[in-house]
C-alpha cells in the first residue's frame, strides 16, 4: 500500500523508475503476445490443412484395409496383427520458438515394419493399407507435431497475457499511488516549510 512507502525525495525518484522500468517490461510483454498470435494463427492454418490431408489419408487406408479384412478374415488378420513386431521409435526433439520450447517428432525409418508376408499370401488391399499407413505415418506426426505446438503456444500467450493482466491491475496501479502518496506528502512539506519561512522572515523584520 502507499502508506507503507517512506515519503522522501530518493523514494520517490526510485518509484519512478520503477514505473518506467515496468511500463517498458509491460511493452515488451505485449510484443510478445501479438509474436505469439501470429506464431498461433499460423500453426492453427497449417494445423487444419494437415488434419485435412491425414484425415483424407486413413480414410483411403481405412478402407482398403476393411474390404481387404473382409476378403481375408478377421480370424486371419489378428493373427497377422499379433505376428508383427511392434519396434516403432519416434525420436522427439525440441526446436525453440521464440522462447517456447516446441516438441518436433522424428520418426526412426528403420524401425518401421516392411510386410513380413508376400503380396500374394494375402489380400492384395491389406497389403496395400499396409504400405500406405508406413507411408502416412510421417503426416501422421507432422499432426501431432502441430497439434502440440498449438497447445505450447496457447499456455504461452495465456501466460503473458496474465502477466500484461498483473500489471495493469496491480503492479502499475500500486506504483502510481504510492508515487502520488510520496509526491503529495513532499509537496505538502515544500509549503509547510515554505510558509514557515515567510513567518520566521516576518518575525525577523518585525524584530528590526
Amino acid at each position: 500500500m502507499s502508506q507503507r512507502v517512506l515519503p522522501t525525495k530518493i523514494n520517490l525518484i526510485s518509484l519512478r523508475r520503477q514505473l518506467r522500468l515496468v511500463q517498458q517490461v509491460k511493452r515488451l510483454l505485449e510484443s510478445k503476445r501479438e509474436v505469439l498470435l501470429i506464431y498461433l494463427r499460423t500453426y492453427i492454418a497449417e494445423y487444419e490443412r494437415t488434419y485435412n490431408e491425414v484425415s483424407s489419408l486413413l480414410k483411403e487406408i481405412y478402407s482398403h484395409f476393411l474390404m481387404g479384412a473382409t476378403s481375408q478374415g478377421i480370424h486371419s488378420v489378428e493373427l497377422l496383427a499379433a505376428a508383427a513386431p511392434s519396434n516403432l521409435t519416434v525420436i522427439p526433439q525440441t526446436r525453440n520458438l521464440f522462447g517456447v520450447k516446441v516438441t518436433v517428432l522424428r520418426l526412426d525409418k528403420q524401425t518401421v515394419n516392411k510386410p513380413f508376408y508376400g503380396s500374394a499370401e494375402v489380400s492384395p488391399l491389406l497389403y496395400s493399407a499396409h504400405l500406405e499407413m508406413a507411408e502416412a505415418l510421417d503426416k501422421v506426426l507432422e499432426l501431432v507435431e502441430k497439434e502440440t505446438a498449438i497447445r505450447m503456444l496457447a499456455e504461452e500467450l495465456r501466460k503473458t497475457q496474465r502477466l500484461i493482466n498483473a500489471i495493469d491491475n496491480y503492479i502499475l496501479p500500486n506504483i502510481r499511488r504510492n508515487i502520488k502518496f510520496v509526491a503529495g506528502v513532499l509537496s505538502d512539506r515544500t509549503r509547510e516549510e515554505f510558509i514557515r519561512l515567510k513567518m520566521i522572515r516576518k518575525i525577523l523584520q518585525r524584530k528590526r
